[in-house]
């Protein structure tokens, strides 16, 4: 009797968004297939989120900031040789196992990603995600205009969305809200140390509590970076890190976040409206700013600058809170259904690959 095939499922940290969009893939893999294992190994903030959300994986033992670096190629090759070979791994940005999967197990994993390395002005660096055996860009085509150095196909599904468990009466239920209660949600997902996520938190703490009249309430989520005046201690909520995000922003009259994390899709896709904040301390790449500018200008989101007078961004918290998000039909979307099935797909085709090597 043959043994059930098996699934190596690699998730990048560096933030929640890579964790969310693999965690809805592979819970939709494991409901599709039940005959196929899917292991989990993830890194940095990754771990972070997977474990708020049950989920069994092994942490790799990479930190955020030093997951592109050469020590953590090593480390993942150390770690993958402690395995037997799988018969499909599919890699969420973990660039340094494709070369491992070609060379020492002599087959190709699947990317998937949302940046190139000549969007990150290294265009010499693209060829290496040739390793891979297919490339699914989990986000809008237009974002990635290219030319890229690679010559490995390349599918562009669009960014993973899904819609939210609880509707907004639910929402508000369970956190004790009453229907006329103006709420505001700010999330800026696991790297909340990283410069541009805290000043986008600080900046969004300081305005709420100088223009929000008092009663209105600001959830956080995140733990505590500031103090607050015992006057305001009710109108700033300090939720933490939770693994129910979604109870908080079908809830909220608005959310606030970096303009360049995923979530912001997954927000529109629901129809939430989003404050989408950019700060110039830190550089993402090309195709992320493109995403920014294209949600922004069919008025998906409203943009701000984490650098604006608290005045200023208190005005745009307003023009936010009264838009009405609809996503593009001109830009590609997927769910993780869709993506588990396209990634099942080509394990069967590699498992009858297999098959017929051996007959």
């Amino acid at each position: 009797m043959s043994s059930a095939p098996r699934v190596l499922f690699l998730a990048r940290g560096h933030g929640f968004g890579h964790a969310a969009r693999d965690l809805r893939i592979v819970r939709a893999m494991r409901a599709l297939r039940p005959d196929v294992a899917v292991d989990v190994m993830a890194s940095g903030s990754a771990a972070v989120y997977l474990e708020l959300y049950g989920e069994t994986f092994a942490d790799m033992g990479i930190g955020d900031h030093e997951d592109m670096s050469p020590a953590a190629g090593k480390r993942v090759w150390e770690l993958l040789d402690q395995r037997e070979p799988y018969d499909l791994v599919v890699a969420d940005e973990v660039v340094w196992s494709l070369v491992y999967c070609a060379k020492r197990w002599g087959r190709r994993a699947i990317l998937l990603t949302d940046w190139f390395y000549s969007e990150l002005g290294a265009p010499e660096s693209d060829h290496l995600l040739d390793q891979a055996g297919e490339i699914l860009l989990l986000d809008f085509s237009a974002a990635h205009p290219g030319p890229f150095g690679v010559r490995t196909p390349i599918q562009a599904l669009g960014p993973v969305v899904g819609e939210f468990g609880v509707d907004r009466a639910a929402a508000r239920s369970a956190l004790g809200l009453a229907a006329a209660d103006t709420i505001a949600v700010l999330t800026v997902g696991g790297m909340t140390k990283m410069a541009d996520n805290a000043a986008i938190a600080e900046l969004t703490v300081r305005t709420w509590l100088a223009h929000a009249p008092a009663g209105q309430r600001l959830f956080v989520l995140g733990e505590p970076f500031c103090e607050v005046p015992a006057e305001r201690a009710g109108d700033v909520v300090w939720a933490g890190f939770t693994a129910e995000p979604e109870t908080y922003y079908a809830a909220a009259d608005l959310v606030v976040t970096n303009a360049n994390g995923t979530v912001t899709c997954d927000l529109v896709w629901n129809r939430i409206p989003v404050l989408a904040m950019t700060h110039p301390a830190v550089s993402y790449p090309d195709s992320f700013g493109l995403r920014v500018k294209a949600m922004s200008a069919a008025g998906m989101t409203v943009h701000a600058e984490a650098t604006v007078p608290t005045a200023e961004l208190w005005r745009l918290m307003g023009e936010a809170m009264r838009n009405e998000p609809r996503p593009d039909p001109a830009l590609e979307w997927t769910t993780g259904e869709q993506v588990a099935r396209h990634l099942l797909a080509r394990l069967d085709f590699m498992l009858t690959k297999a098959a017929g090597a051996v007959t």
